[in-house]
């Protein structure tokens, strides 16, 4: 199986930390690499398709100038929805 990118690593890192039993719940070692391959995909796609919309709402010719921030912009949205789950009590005074 191909290496996770940031996303992938960043999302382990999350749900070992907040939800841990979240991730016992996946099943084995296996099939959480599965999942996290499956997040790190679906993520690095929802980021790039979301840039893409956000930068077409721009002028043209402020598209280049603003194609770093957008693409920041759509990750934190995305990253929301995909990564930043809710943590599992007596997990939030922990930290990554």
């Amino acid at each position: 199986m191909a290496q996770l990118s940031r996303h992938g690593k960043l999302a382990r890192e999350f749900w070992e930390t907040y939800r841990p039993q979240a991730l016992q719940e996946l099943g084995n070692a296996e099939e959480q690499e599965e999942h996290f391959h499956a997040l790190d995909l679906r993520v690095t796609e929802k980021i790039g398709q979301l840039t893409d919309e956000l930068l077409q709402q721009l002028p043209p010719e402020k598209r280049a100038a603003e194609r770093r921030a957008t693409r920041s912009r759509a990750q934190e949205l995305v990253y929301a929805d995909e990564i930043w789950m809710e943590k599992e009590p007596g997990t939030e005074h922990r930290e990554m």
